[in-house]
């Protein structure tokens, strides 16, 4: 990901550069708002690539939702957190990589969507496994200022 917080970092300074009178402090503040998101993001992915379900759940609403593929609904962060504890008792993540990332931002909530290529290792030794599929993710900003992980729905599709 530190090559597309690059680029937004990049996109968000000539916006700026080309950007004024009111549009300028819009334009700022989308900008903040954005390295907001990317930075919840970033520690998200950190956590996922460290198998640290701890860390993971400490960026997520208490009621958040999340739809893997071929599996039922989970709602909360508890059904969140067993589900997650169980896949780490088979895999661990190896390798996470995220391409074609768009963040869209309207109001207190943000949205992600992405192409993945997460790669697990069985906890009992055998060969890799690599998933690639697609994600879209919802962030909400707290009052405090703080972006949580939302709601996801993601899919695999081996390209």
């Amino acid at each position: 990901m530190p090559g597309a917080s690059r680029a937004a970092s990049f996109l968000t300074i000539l916006a700026v550069a080309a950007c004024s009178g009111t549009s300028c402090a819009e334009t700022s503040e989308v900008a903040t708002l954005q390295a907001g998101v990317d930075s919840a993001a970033d520690r998200l992915l950190t956590a996922l690539r460290n198998n640290a379900s701890d860390s993971l759940m400490v960026l997520m609403a208490d009621d958040v939702v999340l739809i893997p593929p071929n599996e039922s609904v989970l709602k909360g962060k508890e059904a969140v957190r067993n589900w997650y504890d169980q896949l780490s008792t088979q895999l661990r993540t190896s390798d996470l990589k995220i391409t074609d990332r768009e963040v869209l931002i309207g109001g207190q909530w943000a949205t992600e969507i992405a192409r993945f290529e997460w790669t697990l290792m069985p906890v009992g030794g055998g060969q890799a496994i690599t998933d690639r599929g697609s994600y879209v993710q919802v962030w909400r900003r707290e009052t405090d200022g703080r972006w949580l992980f939302a709601r996801e729905v993601w899919n695999s599709h081996g390209e």
